[in-house]
């Protein structure tokens, strides 16, 4: 079994795009790294796929999401 997946991976290839990139690209990059079918949680034990981790990620003020970017917010990512 593979080690879980949390929404904190997903900022670290964030952040490796330095920061911002397109939204689609994200995607790409989360896909060559976990694999197309990858599940991320939360801290509490929500799973979310891509979309819903992003959507996630938003309502907490970690990621922005504008015309098909996503870019790094505010609030800093929980620390594991």
């Amino acid at each position: 079994m593979s080690e879980p997946l949390y929404g904190h991976d997903l900022l670290s290839l964030l952040v490796e795009k330095g920061g911002t990139c397109r939204l689609e690209d994200l995607r790409a990059a989360s896909i060559a790294v976990h694999g197309a079918e990858a599940i991320y949680s939360n801290c509490h034990g929500d799973s979310f796929d891509f979309d819903g981790v992003i959507a996630f990620l938003g309502s907490k003020g970690k990621v922005r999401v504008a015309d098909g970017s996503v870019a790094l917010g505010m609030a800093p990512a929980c620390q594991h």
